[in-house]
């Protein structure tokens, strides 16, 4: 699947999405504000180990699990550590907020198993996840203009699985596959700019336990647990 592919792709499912919350959620029926968020920053994934399954005959590599020596985060690298977001602000509930978000983050394994010549998920691990923060209220301790939150969320993940042999010739993985769950946490805090403009530094966790197909036979499964640290841009509607 090309880039483009995938974008188009990607677009389709946060709008369907974005639809069922707006739509069939309880908070649709409240008057509210809408923001648009776009954000960067870096990653880095803690160490966890890779399990092959039914990939000696397609891969030349024997079932089990095998040590990567942790994960590089590869966040200014081509293409970079990005995402966005498009958030709900209900009126009758201003200390909440509810938004769909999509993360572009990748890894790569830091030591290759015997038998590989590629293992990363480069193109990117490709979250999308609906989430809810609480916003505290500080306004007598420090500025009306600061804002610090905490939240969670939860949806799926979509990685650009990349796996290539060095000892199967032709044996190679190069495709974006839904692999499951998504799960995150987050802290951070805003500041207002202008009425219309706000700027955010945040602080997430995101797990994805990852259990994708290899072309030609057998899987490879993962878990990731992503620390991200992330400076954005809001707009306000």
């Amino acid at each position: 699947m090309n880039s483009n592919s995938h974008n188009k792709n990607i677009i389709k499912i946060y709008s369907a999405i974005l639809w069922l919350v707006v739509s069939c959620s309880p908070v649709s029926a409240m008057t509210g504000s809408f923001d648009i968020s776009l954000y960067g920053g870096l990653n880095n994934a803690a160490h966890s180990s890779v399990e092959f399954r039914a990939a000696t005959a397609s891969y030349g590599i024997s079932d089990g699990k095998y040590s990567t020596d942790g994960w590089e985060g590869e966040s200014f690298k081509s293409p970079i550590y990005y995402g966005y977001r498009l958030s709900y602000l209900p009126s009758t509930m201003s200390s909440w907020e509810f938004f769909l978000d999509f993360n572009h983050s990748k890894v790569k394994a830091k030591t290759l198993p015997t038998g590989l010549k590629r293992l990363e998920f480069t193109d990117g691990i490709n979250t999308l996840t609906a989430n809810t923060i609480y916003k505290f209220d500080t306004s007598l301790v420090y500025s009306k203009k600061l804002t610090p939150y905490a939240g969670l969320g939860i949806g799926f993940a979509y990685p650009h699985v990349d796996v290539e042999s060095s000892t199967v010739s032709e044996a190679k993985t190069y495709d974006y596959q839904f692999t499951g769950m998504a799960y995150q946490l987050m802290a951070g805090g805003r500041i207002e700019i202008t009425d219309k403009w706000k700027s955010f530094a945040e602080y997430r966790v995101t797990f994805t336990p990852i259990d994708a197909d290899l072309d030609g036979g057998g899987t490879i499964s993962t878990d990731i647990l992503n620390n991200q640290v992330s400076f954005g841009l809001v707009y306000s509607f």
